[in-house]
């Protein structure tokens, strides 16, 4: 009875064993790191999500550019927050899966940041049009603004 409880215990440490390297070794950088992207983009690490997505091909995995604009607008890097979502817009990143109205939304509050009012209020009135809850409040805001450069 002792030796066959040892047997399964080695057979089971075995397999574990075997399961690590295989994830290890043979698994491709680019599955791995878009993987652990999306991971930590659910877990609202943003700057673990930049790291990790930047290191896979957009070309593999292109909808990668939706997580990585929105964790550059958390980051408050407009910039680079702006070329990730207008990739996503401009490829329909999200339409299937029904964030496309997050995406123009950010667009606009990005672009209100950066001081470019008119592109501002073309994203926002499209997220608006897509359903999205805070595009109203954004308009709002952003007539503020606009009142306030006159």
């Amino acid at each position: 009875m002792k030796k066959a409880l040892q047997i399964i215990i080695l057979i089971i440490g075995l397999l574990l064993v075997g399961a690590i390297v295989k994830y290890t070794l043979f698994t491709d950088n680019d599955n791995k790191f878009y993987k652990d992207g999306w991971t930590a983009y659910e877990n609202n690490q943003y700057d673990l999500t930049i790291f990790y997505l930047n290191h896979v091909d957009k070309n593999k995995f292109p909808d990668i550019v939706a997580p990585l604009g929105f964790s550059y607008l958390q980051k408050q890097d407009f910039g680079n927050a702006i070329t990730n979502l207008q990739e996503a817009y401009d490829r329909k990143i999200g339409e299937k899966e029904g964030y496309y109205d997050k995406i123009s939304n950010s667009l606009g509050i990005c672009y209100m940041q950066k001081g470019d009012l008119e592109k501002s209020k073309f994203y926002l009135q499209q997220a608006e049009k897509l359903g999205n809850p805070d595009s109203k409040r954004n308009l709002q805001i952003l007539d503020s603004l606009q009142q306030n450069t006159k």
